[in-house]
């Protein structure tokens, strides 16, 4: 049985109304001796004047988002070098981040908001720190260190994969931050639970009743269709496979981003790679790199039961989307 709950259990909370909550309580009040004898750190008021664009990367696990992320900043599974113009996120919002208390039940829209402003005072610590796709200067999680990485950038980038699937539900962020624009990745939902299958932790989380369903993620890209919006840009998958080059420079099109050798380079590395580097045991199946980039792409034929492509076919939201991004019906 789906748990239609699943994307709750990071902040149980409605986005929106938290995202406005504004009432700051430091629980160390009391240890500290009160407020006179607490050193308060408030980089909100700064703000990040020399951002010139925010990038919220928005998919599923293994719907190509991490690729998606790196296309932005041009690099290959490590932007944790601060050398270029790009800061970079990977996945927050995660059960794994440690936030302050008040941060904690504005919940995830105020995260976002904040990290696209370079404020994070409110987290403690980045699950997604570790990850080689999050611009860290090579030292550990600090506010202060994240605030100064993100404030010396022109860009900063993030992306979630269990968070914001709907996404006119955040019509408000785009209003409230004329700078932000949303990248909506989507890959034929076959695809992503094929690769579910097959590769940990999602496989597990698949056998226990735990995770999406093939119907869910129908379900939120059929709703995605819906909201047109001139800050929202689609990259499919399967097109950036197929096609990288044009893919990509449409993406930098929409992003105001300049397209140059070092996203060609990027391109030729990524898709059309004759090597790829070895990697750490954890980052095995997660990494940019392709070599022969399309030949996978209808690998769920083999991988998923026949029960599992007809909840496919039989679902009208799943042949509404295939219909839209060229997908086979069945």
């Amino acid at each position: 049985m789906e748990n239609v709950d699943f994307e709750k259990k990071v902040f149980g909370a409605d986005a929106q109304s938290l995202a406005q909550t504004q009432s700051r309580i430091c629980d160390t009040l009391g240890a500290n001796g009160g407020i006179d004898q607490i050193s308060f750190v408030n980089h909100s008021d700064s703000g990040a004047p020399g951002v010139q664009r925010v990038i919220w990367v928005s998919g599923y696990p293994r719907s190509g988002s991490s690729t998606a992320l790196s296309l932005v900043s041009a690099t290959m599974d490590d932007n944790r070098d601060p050398k270029g113009n790009t800061f970079s996120v990977f996945e927050p919002c995660h059960d794994g981040d440690e936030y302050a208390k008040w941060q904690e039940q504005e919940g995830c829209a105020s995260v976002l908001e904040n990290l696209a402003q370079c404020d994070f005072s409110g987290i403690r610590g980045l699950w997604g720190w570790e990850d080689p796709h999050t611009t860290t200067g090579f030292k550990d999680y600090s506010s202060d260190h994240a605030h100064n990485l993100c404030t010396n950038s022109e860009v900063v980038a993030f992306k979630t994969v269990d968070y914001g699937h709907e996404l006119k539900a955040f019509k408000w962020f785009l209003d409230d931050l004329p700078k932000l624009r949303i990248l909506d990745v989507v890959r034929d939902p076959r695809g992503i639970f094929g690769s579910w299958k097959v590769l940990e932790p999602f496989a597990s989380l698949i056998k226990a009743g735990d995770f999406y369903t093939i119907p869910r993620v129908c379900k939120h890209f059929a709703a995605n269709l819906d909201f047109q919006d001139d800050r929202v840009h689609r990259i499919v998958f399967e097109d950036l496979l197929d096609d990288p080059f044009n893919t990509t420079n449409n993406a930098y099109k929409f992003l105001e981003l300049e397209f140059g050798e070092q996203q060609q380079h990027w391109i030729e590395h990524v898709f059309h790679a004759t090597w790829c580097p070895p990697v750490d045991p954890s980052m095995e199946g997660f990494t940019d790199c392709h070599i022969d980039a399309g030949a996978n792409k209808e690998k769920w034929r083999e991988v998923l039961t026949d029960e599992e492509q007809k909840t496919f076919i039989n679902d009208p939201d799943c042949q509404r989307i295939a219909k839209a991004y060229g997908w086979p019906a069945k």
